[in-house]
């Protein structure tokens, strides 16, 4: 049976790639880790999403990601390979792909998710949290306006998935019986674990998509997580990022509210110290 896809909300042919200034873009390094690397993860998004599919019972759950989460996603990746093809098109974008796939496949496990699928709609609201205020972030930083675009667009659409998730959620929460420790504990776990695998993956073959042939080790990770924890701590939507998590929980507003300025300030003392 076929299945019936929803417009996206935009494509890449919506963006201008006439104002795209390569040698703006070519000269920060670390964009280019953060563009490369996040192509690779986009692109296997049909590959996760159909291992989160299988997770959930609830017909509209699965529809949703078939027909809106994980079509979105494949075009974060399409974007964004673009870019890189574009900026830097000596590159052999595919054969790194392939490369980073194959060790990329065997993750996509259903172990990694809760084994509750409410606990898992609430884990993925950390997941998308994350990936929105990345890519805000992203935004910041950015000097060439082409890929401000593409990662504001894409952080619009990441906003968009976790309000999906939350609002599934919050369906769900209330005939299961599932209090806020359980749910606090299933957004410590996801905070704790998220991405750090995939992204030290995507890392390496980014890095060897611009090193054929050269040796990657380890300590080049590490030395690119210094240079993104300095941007982050500039460039980091810490209030967003506070405002985000602490909506699964259904805490109090006027208490939420009383509360932001310290939250916020010790995201940004902690967070990337």
């Amino acid at each position: 049976m076929k299945t019936t896809r929803t417009a996206l909300p935009w494509t890449i042919e919506d963006i201008d790639w006439s104002r795209l200034d390569r040698d703006t873009a070519r000269a920060d390094d670390l964009v280019y880790y953060l563009v490369a690397a996040g192509s690779l993860i986009e692109t296997g998004a049909d590959l996760y999403s159909d291992t989160l599919r299988g997770h959930f019972s609830d017909p509209a759950v699965r529809r949703w990601l078939e027909q809106h989460w994980q079509p979105e996603e494949l075009q974060h990746g399409r974007a964004l390979r673009r870019y890189v093809e574009v900026v830097w098109p000596e590159l052999d974008w595919q054969r790194a792909f392939a490369e980073f796939f194959a060790e990329y496949a065997p993750l996509c496990k259903s172990e990694r998710q809760e084994q509750r699928p409410a606990l898992e709609l609430a884990a993925r609201c950390v997941v998308e949290m994350g990936t929105s205020t990345f890519y805000t972030a992203l935004q910041r930083r950015a000097a060439e306006p082409v890929l401000q675009e593409i990662a504001g667009r894409i952080s619009d659409d990441e906003v968009r998935h976790y309000r999906h998730f939350r609002d599934f959620f919050d369906a769900q929460r209330r005939g299961a019986g599932i209090g806020r420790v359980a749910v606090l504990g299933a957004l410590w776990r996801r905070a704790a674990t998220t991405q750090n695998e995939d992204a030290s993956l995507a890392f390496k073959h980014a890095w060897r998509l611009r090193h054929p042939g050269g040796r990657f080790h380890d300590a080049l990770f590490d030395r690119f997580r210094i240079e993104l924890r300095a941007m982050m701590r500039r460039c980091y939507p810490y209030r967003m990022a506070v405002l985000m998590m602490l909506r699964p929980l259904e805490l109090n507003r006027a208490l939420v509210g009383l509360s932001l300025p310290i939250l916020e300030s010790a995201a940004r003392r902690f967070m990337f110290a």
